[in-house]
């Protein structure tokens, strides 16, 4: 086996520091990005079902009185 030794600079390790912090500040802020994406999410989502939840009791009501219009209307 040859010996093959790789000789960088102060300048280059400085460098590859810089580029590692950098990216280590991105990964963090994509990492906060997306916990507040899922919190937003989890929020739209628990508004969307008591919506959904409203317009089903809205609708048997709806229901109901049309129910009892028919009735009405018959006798």
């Amino acid at each position: 086996m040859s010996d093959n030794s790789i000789q960088l600079t102060a300048s280059q390790i400085t460098n590859a520091e810089e580029l590692l912090a950098s990216k280590d500040n991105e990964i963090s802020s994509l990492r906060q990005q997306l916990i507040d994406g899922e919190n937003s999410f989890n929020a739209l989502a628990e508004k969307h079902n008591k919506l959904a939840a409203a317009l089903s009791e809205k609708d048997a009501e709806l229901a109901q009185l049309k129910l009892s219009l028919d009735t009405e209307s018959r006798h």
